[in-house]
Parts: structure tokens; C-alpha cells; sequence
């Protein structure tokens, strides 16, 4: 277990922020994940992607960002892929309860004919899910984030500083990748949640998956059991895979360090008879009652009309009066 000083840890969801702002949130995590890397003597490279051409229907093995350009043609608001979506949504109605699920494999003739069948008529919304395999299910999911890029800070043995650099590499994720991965991490919360039931506890679950996230290839058993370097690389892979899933709600938070130096457009919203909007420096020790105080002074013009109403704990009530900031970070 880890305990972080409250200040640290930030109140800022990723998902939160506006493009604009994650931007140069992003610029500051580099800068600060660069520094983390000097100070522990590692060496960060950049995952190269082997090139591979693809059916134009190929739903496995297709770049996240093309996916989801795909997917965002049947639905426009989709930030993760649909195939992941109809994967997870099928295994947490029919898979998270059963016996070793993501550990026993499935049917390797039901597999082949299901992603077949899933690459023609997907999109079509006539897949069958009924007579799916929970099994079968979950060895195309495992197949299918076997083809995103990860990397893992194996090297860094301090709990601290292994989910800082966690927190900081997640922020520079791809926002599709981020998602992905997201969406991922909370249905292998729910398996996990229900060990006495399907018998897969944190370790196994990790363990398991790790090799699917972080491996670049396929590592046969036997040879993780002989005590070589890929036994090694797979032990720590799984203790990075237990940490996103324990630690997945901390990882997506923005450190208030992050969070205090851009610069964030607010915009104010008077009833339904004023609106206007004004630029201030949003910091740690900013109050919402400080924005709507200026507000009132800057667009009202009249001390009277800014002093507000005074409440029984303290603060001031302002007739009429909602403020948000664009992102949704207040």
C-alpha cells in the first residue's frame, strides 16, 4: 500500500481536462519524466511499431487512432474502440463470474471462427454473442491488446517513484491508447473483485495479462520457468500490470504540481440574462468564490451587487450566479 501526501496526488481527472489545457500539461509531464529518468540513470526509448498492411476490415492488428477513426463513423462520440466496448460489455455480463476466466483457454477452431465472423459482420450488428464462449471472448481480448504499445519501467524498484513514472507515462499516452487502456484496467477491476467466485485473484489476473500489454513476443512457458531473463522481464511486467489495476483511479489524476502552472480560460455564466467570459491564473490555493467575486466586480461594476450574501458556515452566496471552467476542472 502506498500513502501519498494529500497535496501531491491532485484532484484533476485526465479525462477532465480540455485539449487545450492536457496540451500543456502533456509538455510538463515530458519535462518531468525526463528528469525522473536522469535522476534514476534510466534510459527511456520511444517503442518503434513494425509496419503491417491491413485489410481495410481488419479489426485486430489496426493502429487505435485508425480504429477508432472507423468506429467514429458508425458513432461519433466514441473514445474507445467498439470492439473492446461489445468484448467487455459481453465477458462482464457472462465472463467475470466464471471459474478462471482469462487463465482457461478457449477453443482454438471457436476463436479462429469468431474473429472471422467478428471481421466481416461487426460493424453490422449481427454477431451472435449468445452463442459465444466466455473463454473464447477472452482470448480475443488478450488478442487484441496484445497489439498496443507499452512500455515498462522495470528498472525503478522505489513504489513512490514506480507509480510516478506510471502517472506521468499515462499522461503521455495517445488519448486513444489512454482510453483503451482505461477501459481495460476497470473490467480487470471487476474480475478481480470477484475472486471467491472465478478464483482470479490480483497476482493471477496480472500475471496473466502482463505478457499481452508489455511483451513484444510470445514467451513459451517453458521457457519462463527455466529462471532466464524472460522469466525475469515477465515477473516484472506482472508487478506493473498489479499496479495499474490497484492503483488505475491514482494514475489518472493530475498531480497538483502538473495542475498549477498552465494558464486556464474560465468562463462565466450569470442566469440566463448575462454571459461573458474572462481569463484568470487558476492556482492551487484558487477559490470558486474568489472567480465569482471578481467576476461580479469586473462585470457588474457595482461594490453592492459584488459583496454577495453571507452564509452561516462563512461563505457567500451569489443570487443567480453558476461558474464552470471550460474542461471541467471546477
Amino acid at each position: 500500500r502506498v500513502i501519498c501526501p494529500q497535496c501531491r496526488l491532485g484532484v484533476t481527472r485526465v479525462q477532465d481536462l480540455s485539449p487545450g489545457d492536457l496540451k500543456k500539461v502533456r509538455q510538463l509531464a515530458l519535462i518531468d519524466m525526463t528528469a525522473l529518468s536522469d535522476l534514476l540513470e534510466l534510459e527511456v526509448k520511444r517503442q518503434k511499431m513494425a509496419k503491417r498492411k491491413m485489410a481495410e476490415s481488419a479489426l485486430f492488428g489496426v493502429p487505435l487512432a485508425a480504429l477508432l477513426e472507423n468506429d467514429q463513423k458508425v458513432k461519433p462520440n466514441a473514445t474507445t474502440p467498439l470492439l473492446l466496448q461489445a468484448l467487455l460489455s459481453f465477458l462482464e455480463k457472462k465472463g467475470v463470474e466464471s471459474e478462471g476466466i482469462l487463465r482457461v483457454p478457449g477453443s482454438q477452431s471457436r476463436i479462429k471462427l469468431l474473429q472471422q465472423t467478428l471481421e466481416t459482420t461487426f460493424y453490422t450488428g449481427v454477431v451472435d454473442w449468445d452463442q459465444v464462449s466466455p473463454n473464447d471472448a477472452a482470448a480475443l481480448l488478450k488478442k487484441f491488446i496484445r497489439e498496443l504499445p507499452g512500455s515498462v519501467p522495470e528498472d525503478i524498484t522505489e513504489l513512490k517513484q514506480k507509480l510516478h513514472m506510471l502517472n506521468l507515462l499515462i499522461l503521455l499516452l495517445p488519448e486513444p491508447n489512454r482510453n483503451t487502456l482505461k477501459a481495460l484496467l476497470e473490467f480487470l477491476s471487476k474480475v478481480v473483485a470477484r475472486e471467491k467466485r472465478n478464483r482470479m485473484n490480483l497476482w493471477a489476473v496480472a500475471t496473466i495479462m502482463a505478457p499481452n500489454l508489455f511483451l513484444h513476443k510470445a514467451v513459451a512457458a517453458s521457457r519462463l520457468s527455466d529462471g532466464g531473463a524472460e522469466k525475469g522481464h515477465a515477473e516484472k511486467a506482472a508487478d506493473i500490470m498489479r499496479l495499474l489495476i490497484r492503483y488505475q483511479d491514482l494514475l489518472w489524476m493530475i498531480p497538483n504540481f502538473l495542475m498549477s502552472q498552465p494558464c486556464r480560460t474560465v468562463k462565466v455564466q450569470v442566469g440566463d440574462l448575462v454571459s461573458s467570459t474572462m481569463e484568470v491564473q487558476v492556482t492551487i490555493t484558487s477559490r470558486a468564490s474568489d472567480l465569482l467575486a471578481q467576476f461580479h466586480r469586473q462585470f457588474l461594476r457595482s461594490p453592492d451587487k459584488s459583496k454577495g450574501k453571507l452564509r452561516r458556515n462563512g461563505s457567500t452566496a451569489y443570487l443567480d450566479c453558476a461558474i464552470y471552467e471550460v474542461g471541467g476542472n471546477i
